[in-house]
């Protein structure tokens, strides 16, 4: 009996088996290859979407790979940031070869610089020493993975945009080289020489997009600029292998958040709601394509989207609160005993008999409620003051410290000297949402909180019908909160809870990269903050998920209040008014079956193009309501 053939597909998961069967070549060679082929045979193919598909297999297998391995392998590190640059996703390549650098510190300058442990992927000591090699000796491995990790970052970094901290990596990708030259026995040369050779390096940038031209046009931008930028922009979409975003227009989906709008606000329904499209195109409407390269694209004709609204079951009274929602989904900087560190409320209000403490830590809360669904969410208390031997909290209670343990966690992000407060805030909103994974053991984008809000996504690209260009960048950037501070936060968190150890599997399944993109590209829609009285800083943000559906315009029908309980209250008097419209009457509220419209900018703004500018890192485009849209045709 002959044998049957072997399917190499079985055990893919679902969107690799869909592209790979889309193409109709034989991947038998590629497929039986269990560490998956390699980006410099990737680059050989002369089919762009046969190299597409490839590269996501071996980021599949360079993935499967990493979560077999005893500790973080640099060489599996670096490879998979190799193919993220290759598949256009810079983000997650600079995330990668970040990594890669620091573990190659840390086998360089010592422990002291992470306490993640470089191996190999059999487990062994990375780099391997020959014997002879004495302690005070650099390994010329370790430095040879060091420059090649350094200039995937400066690549990367220069098409993100984030141009202050490509030239600082330049500077040490120089000294790296000079290093390496003197430590081979070469003789010092001009510099010009050592620039010209890490030129050559940096030039062997390509994907599986015709984006080359863009970036050597960053690097010309990063030359000339003067004032080079701290911050810059990514792609927001939903990678092709993450399998846990809802389809939100599906019947399952309306009747779970529907369920919980109406224990809340009975008088609401989530319904389809269609919505100007904001990317990438739109009336007058600009398009950050790059770095330094924004287009203003006009057209007479509104590209429209489906997303979801919320909308009245009933007539609704000017002055009528309609939704009240406790989250705990907030951030707060800094962390001290003003305010509740579940809902953000001001503790000063709050009377004395109704404040709540954790019996572990002393942290406070505004009620019983929140005291209640701290400990159920995100937050066990340890209450018998237990500590690991370095001083961490016990895995049981990983974010309580007791009365005298590390504290490290909370610290992270809340200086009080930071010049980037808001930037800040989001880094503790994936803080919160990282404990609240952990507490609840769900993925994080499983968390209600998280499952449904909408990130103004790019559409995930199709092998059979691969656009020649990426997408449009326009999720704003940083290399210190997108990367530098969530593995910080890892590192701390690992002492508490081995498998939180970055690159383990229940990390790599739970944590990592593309996830936290994700979430930020959520939280960038949706998330509100508040202003310190006393310093006028951003003090605290939140992401209300029922609240958030409310979609925006700049003539909203509600109002609200940065509380701790966030409301939504139909407003008494609209702000605007069509000109030409007949004379203003009496403003009677909401009618059943009208869409409810927030306000995620101070709409008192008379200058549509100031409100566009402060929408542009929330919404992800040009506000296009209807107050935005008449105001731009009139001017």
């Amino acid at each position: 009996m002959a044998d049957s053939p072997v399917d190499y597909l079985w055990d893919l998961p679902q969107y690799l088996r869909d592209t790979l069967s889309r193409l109709p070549e034989d991947h038998t060679i590629a497929l039986s290859n269990t560490r998956g082929p390699s980006v410099p045979d990737i680059k050989k193919l002369t089919d762009r979407r046969k190299r597409y598909a490839y590269l996501l297999l071996s980021r599949h297998r360079l993935t499967q790979r990493l979560a077999e391995c005893p500790g973080p392998c640099p060489d599996l590190i670096l490879q998979r940031a190799e193919v993220y640059e290759a598949l256009g996703y810079s983000e997650l390549a600079l995330a990668d070869a970040y990594v890669s650098y620091t573990l190659c510190l840390v086998a360089l300058d010592g422990p002291e610089v992470s306490d993640l442990e470089p191996v190999y992927s059999d487990g062994e000591s990375w780099p391997a020493s020959d014997g002879t090699q004495s302690e005070s000796e650099l390994s010329p491995v370790a430095l040879g993975h060091k420059y090649r990790s350094l200039v995937l970052m400066c690549r990367s970094a220069i098409i993100l945009g984030a141009q202050t901290q490509a030239k600082l990596w330049i500077d040490e990708v120089l000294a790296v080289k000079r290093l390496i030259r003197r430590l081979n026995g070469e003789e010092p040369r001009e510099p010009l020489r050592d620039i010209e050779e890490v030129v050559g390096d940096f030039s062997k940038y390509s994907t599986v997009y015709e984006d080359e031209s863009k970036f050597h046009k960053c690097v010309k931008i990063l030359r000339r600029d003067d004032k080079p930028t701290l911050f810059g922009w990514c792609q927001r979409l939903i990678y092709p292998w993450n399998e846990y975003e809802p389809d939100r227009m599906s019947k399952e989906s309306l009747k779970e958040i529907n369920d919980k709008l109406h224990e809340l606000a009975p008088d609401l329904e989530v319904e389809i709601s269609t919505l100007p499209t904001l990317t990438p195109s739109g009336h007058g409407s600009t398009q950050r394509i790059s770095v330094g390269e924004v287009k203003t694209i006009v057209s007479s004709t509104a590209n429209c989207s489906s997303q979801l609204g919320l909308f009245a079951k009933m007539q609704l009274a000017p002055g009528t609160t309609i939704l009240k929602e406790r989250s705990v989904l907030t951030a707060i900087r800094p962390h001290g005993e003003a305010l509740c560190d579940a809902c953000a409320a001001d503790m000063e209000g709050i009377d004395r008999e109704d404040r709540r403490y954790c019996t572990g830590c002393n942290i406070p809360f505004c009620s019983e409620d929140c005291h209640a669904a701290a400990i159920d969410r995100y937050h066990r208390p340890n209450d018998e003051d237990y500590q690991t031997d370095e001083g961490y909290p016990p895995a049981e209670a990983p974010f309580c410290p007791g009365t005298s343990g590390t504290d490290d966690v909370h610290t992270l992000g809340r200086a009080e000297s930071s010049t980037t407060p808001e930037w800040d805030l989001y880094f503790l909103l994936l803080s919160r949402t990282m404990q609240m994974a952990e507490t609840q053991k769900l993925h994080p984008l499983d968390l209600f909180e998280t499952k449904y809000l909408w990130g103004d996504f790019s559409p995930t690209p199709e092998v059979m019908d691969l656009p020649i260009k990426s997408g449009p960048k326009s999720l704003p950037y940083s290399v210190r909160h997108h990367v530098e501070l969530p593995l910080q936060w890892f590192e701390i968190l690992m002492h508490s809870r081995e498998r939180c150890r970055p690159y383990s599997a229940h990390w790599l399944k739970n944590y990592d990269w593309w996830i936290v993109q994700t979430l930020f590209a959520k939280f960038r829609g949706v998330a509100d903050a508040q202003q310190s009285t006393w310093t006028g800083k951003p003090e605290v943000a939140a992401v209300h998920p029922l609240w958030c559906l409310a979609n925006h315009s700049c003539n909203p029908n509600v109002t609200w209040k940065p509380l701790g309980v966030r409301n939504l209250t139909v407003v008494r008097e609209r702000v605007w008014e069509r000109p030409g419209s007949p004379p203003s009457t009496t403003w009677e509220g909401i009618r059943a079956g009208e869409e409810i419209w927030n306000h995620y900018t101070d709409v008192r703004e008379t200058d549509y193009r100031e409100r566009r500018a402060r929408l542009q890192g929330v919404l992800g485009g040009d506000c296009r309501c209807e107050r935005c849209t008449c105001e731009s045709k009139q001017s």
